[in-house]
């Protein structure tokens, strides 16, 4: 009988791997009255909620949705349509796709559409296979000319990412396209990407108890990474403090700022509550040779992150000179500096397996499939 059971509930597994799908809030950052969606390839049933409409299948059909408050209006090749509550397009197969533009960025997309409004914006979900998702990630946050290695590295954070993290459920979908979430550019057309995607199908990272981890990542370091609790009110798992070595020569491995005394002063008073005259006298210099949470002036103490913010600085790894009636700071590293160092993974990549770059960033971790993962938690 557990026989029976076990195989039937991998035969389950196996078809839900095979649908798993994520959806995908599309011009997030944008908030669009009209889209425009224009066909591309295959063939689109289109359909609201009390009416079916004719096939996208020809070059020229085109779709424009205009948000009306809470509802959307739609008009096919010029004529309109309708207006309802919601608008959906389903593909007749997983290679067909449509190009959609808000009037500031246009992009081919794969799988499913929802269309509806929300107070006068317009909602549009990309419902997508995970891993044709993580390809239009993998596009959008590392760009192109990279190992294979590192682009696995960049698959199975991705994708582990995208399950630990649901944080538009209120709104209808799962993730937006934007840095809010991960930034998704639709269709992938490299090869070396899709290959990464494929030869790492199914696995993620989770921890001890097999929950997938928040799998984060930035630019550059600086040399060493830090702990979420440095950057974030709370301290997260497996992601330790690393010394990393091989981002130094890279791009985003140092930078330089300057600003004025005065302003310097008069922020430091503000987060404070103490007078401007209480640091007339103090020494401002800080040196930072491994990465602090505070920067510290006489008995003051004030988060390095709130000074990142303020003056908008690639890192909160900096160290600050006071120069005259300037004060300039000498950085390093690009991001907040928690868990994968993308710079360094680069450069691990021409001579490290993926496997390794992510036990090297990442702590007490495992990669699994998530078929595994789903079978071992029902028990």
């Amino acid at each position: 009988m557990k026989k029976i059971i076990l195989i039937q509930f991998l035969l389950l597994v196996a078809l839900y791997s095979e649908a798993r799908e994520l959806r995908i809030g599309l011009f997030y950052a944008n908030s669009p009255k009209r889209v425009t969606m224009n066909y591309n390839v295959g063939r689109y049933t289109f359909f609201s909620e009390n009416k079916s409409y004719k096939t996208l299948s020809n070059k020229t059909d085109k779709i424009v949705f205009i948000a009306e408050g809470d509802k959307v209006t739609a008009y096919y090749n010029n004529k309109t349509i309708g207006t309802n509550t919601w608008f959906r397009l389903e593909k007749n197969s997983e290679q067909n796709s449509l190009t959609l533009t808000d009037g500031k960025t246009t992009r081919p997309y794969q799988g499913n559409f929802v269309v509806y409004s929300i107070k006068g914006k317009i909602k549009i979900v990309n419902e997508i296979a995970i891993d044709k998702y993580v390809e239009g990630v993998i596009k959008g946050e590392a760009g192109y000319g990279y190992e294979l290695e590192y682009y696995k590295v960049q698959a199975v954070i991705s994708r582990t990412y995208a399950l630990h993290h649901q944080k538009h459920k209120n709104e209808g979908f799962d993730l937006c396209d934007h840095t809010h979430c991960q930034v998704y550019k639709g269709i992938n057309d490299r090869s070396n990407i899709s290959d990464a995607v494929n030869q790492t199908a199914e696995e993620v990272l989770v921890d001890s108890s097999l929950n997938y981890i928040n799998t984060l990542f930035h630019s550059n370091c600086g040399g060493n990474t830090v702990t979420t609790d440095f950057v974030w009110s709370k301290r997260l798992p497996c992601m330790e403090r690393v010394k990393d070595t091989f981002c130094l020569n890279s791009s985003q491995a140092k930078w330089k700022k300057t600003v004025s005394k005065s302003s310097w002063i008069s922020f430091l008073a503000a987060e404070t509550k103490k007078p401007t005259s209480y640091f007339s006298d103090k020494k401002l210099n800080f040196e930072q040779t491994e990465r602090k949470e505070f920067y510290s002036v006489g008995n003051q103490n004030v988060r390095l992150v709130n000074i990142r913010q303020k003056y908008r600085l690639k890192s909160t790894y900096f160290s600050v000179y006071e120069i005259g009636n300037q004060i300039v700071l000498i950085g390093r590293g690009y991001g907040h500096g928690v868990g994968l160092c993308q710079e360094g993974g680069i450069v691990m990549s021409k001579t490290h397996s993926y496997r390794d770059i992510l036990y090297f960033y990442y702590q007490d971790v495992s990669i699994m499939n998530i078929s595994k993962v789903e079978y071992y938690r029902l028990f």
